[in-house]
C-alpha cells in the first residue's frame, strides 16, 4: 500500500511538471488580415467588383458582304454567291419585282437589298459597287 501511495505521488508530481512545461498553443484562429493573406495566396486575389469594372469594348463590326452572283433556276430555286461562297439559305431571298436583286437579312434583323457586284459594309452601313472599292 505504501508503494501504491508513493507511486501515485510520483505520477501526480510528474503530471504537474509536464503541465508546467507544455508549450502554449497560442492563438488558434488567425486575425482577419492574416486570413485574407492566406486566402489570397491560396486562391489568388479576390475578384474585382463588377460595378467598378470598365464596360467591355463593343464587338468588332461584321466583315463586308459582297454579292458575287445569282442563278435562278426554272424550278424557282435560286443560288446566290456571297463572298465567293454559294448560299442556299432561306433568309437570303431574291427580291420580287426586282430581277437579280437579293434581299439580305443580317443577324441583327436589318434587311439590305444588293445587286450582283455590290458590297454592303456593316461598319459604315453603306452599299457600294465592287469596282469603286478596288483601286
Amino acid at each position: 500500500m505504501k508503494c501504491a501511495l508513493v507511486l501515485c505521488a510520483l505520477l501526480a508530481g510528474s503530471a504537474l511538471t509536464a503541465r508546467a512545461q507544455s508549450p502554449q498553443l497560442g492563438r488558434l484562429f488567425l486575425s482577419p488580415e492574416q486570413r485574407a493573406q492566406i486566402d489570397a495566396q491560396r486562391y489568388g486575389p479576390p475578384p474585382a467588383d463588377p460595378a467598378l469594372a470598365a464596360p467591355p469594348p463593343p464587338p468588332p463590326p461584321a466583315p463586308p458582304v459582297e454579292l458575287n452572283g445569282v442563278v435562278l433556276r426554272s424550278s424557282g430555286r435560286s443560288t446566290v454567291w456571297l463572298n465567293q461562297e454559294a448560299q442556299n439559305e432561306p433568309h437570303n431571298r431574291l427580291a420580287r419585282g426586282m430581277p437579280g436583286t437579293l434581299t439580305l437579312r443580317l443577324s441583327n434583323g436589318q434587311v439590305v437589298l444588293l445587286k450582283p457586284g455590290q458590297r454592303y459594309d456593316p461598319a459604315s452601313s453603306t452599299v457600294t459597287e465592287v469596282q469603286e472599292a478596288q483601286p
